[in-house]
């Protein structure tokens, strides 16, 4: 049986996800400064490792046979 085609990753529309973002969350909090405080490093470097976690976590072969 074939495997059916593994989608591909725009890197294109992540980049424009993550400026839409920032954009709405200074809109939310109405202070745009937030984004160059030093804990913000911090929790951008949480969110990539929590996606990362997913994608491996994702990745793996399901256990599921039938």
């Amino acid at each position: 049986m074939a495997e059916p085609a593994r989608r591909q990753v725009s890197v294109g529309a992540l980049l424009a996800a993550l400026i839409f973002l920032a954009v709405a969350s200074v809109g939310f909090s109405g202070d745009p400064w937030w984004l160059f405080q030093s804990a913000t490093k911090w929790i951008i470097a949480g969110v990539a490792a929590l996606v990362g976690v997913g994608l491996l976590v994702s990745s793996l072969p399901s256990r599921r046979r039938g």
